[in-house]
């Protein structure tokens, strides 16, 4: 897995998380998915995650590393636990934000 182009430091967990985000609603009953919202999922699970932050192609690769063999179960529940707080209120309405 390859860090954002155009990046001077990221998180090597976003993409981990995103990850399992998908994986996770893969399992869920078809009818529901489209009431869930990937990135508020993500926003959540990384909001209860370390950061793990690079700023070159081999911190990079170490960070990934490191969290895939000491955070993976960390990631999963926390994914877990992003899908139920999203689904508790599927009407909920919020303004995506822009890009600048």
């Amino acid at each position: 897995m390859q860090p954002p182009p155009d990046s001077l430091y990221c998180n090597a967990l976003e993409p981990l998380v995103a990850e399992e985000v998908h994986r996770q609603l893969q399992s869920l009953p078809s009818q529901l998915v489209p009431y869930i919202k990937p990135a508020e999922v993500i926003a959540y699970a990384l909001n209860r995650l370390p950061p793990f932050y690079a700023t070159s192609e081999e911190g990079w690769q170490q960070q990934q590393l490191r969290a895939k063999t000491q955070l993976m179960p960390k990631i999963v529940v926390a994914v877990r636990q992003g899908l139920a707080a999203v689904q508790r209120d599927p009407l909920k309405i919020s303004t995506p934000l822009k890009r600048k």
